[in-house]
């Protein structure tokens, strides 16, 4: 449980990061959406991500999993219609922040690990 809440912190807290670098082009209205746009980030990639993952198994090989971002973007748009308070303008910005979001992540989550280590 608390790797799952660890996890969780580490994307909200990316997703926020990147949107203070997009500025108008991804906004959260407050704190909740950006709990709740996690969440739902997190669920779709957990579920719809996998089949998404396996149907375009053959495009991930061949751009080496960047379609992977293409993804990502996706969801991101789905979930901007979806959560009151969070806004990205259009698919660009999405995959943008999809990218960012990643590096992000990956940095914070490198950066507990060593303190941990």
């Amino acid at each position: 449980m608390g790797r799952f809440l660890v996890s969780w912190a580490v994307g909200a807290l990316s997703l926020f990061l990147v949107s203070l670098v997009l500025g108008s082009h991804m906004e959260f209205a407050s704190f909740w959406p950006v709990i709740w746009t996690t969440a739902l980030f997190g669920l779709l990639n957990a579920i719809v991500g996998r089949i998404v993952n396996f149907l375009t198994c053959p495009v991930y090989l061949l751009t080496l999993g960047l379609s992977r971002f293409l993804v990502s973007g996706a969801f991101l748009l789905i979930i901007g219609s979806l959560v009151p308070g969070f806004h990205i303008h259009g698919f660009f910005w999405a995959v943008l922040a999809a990218l960012l979001t990643s590096i992000v992540g990956t940095f914070i989550s490198g950066s507990i690990r060593e303190k941990k280590g």
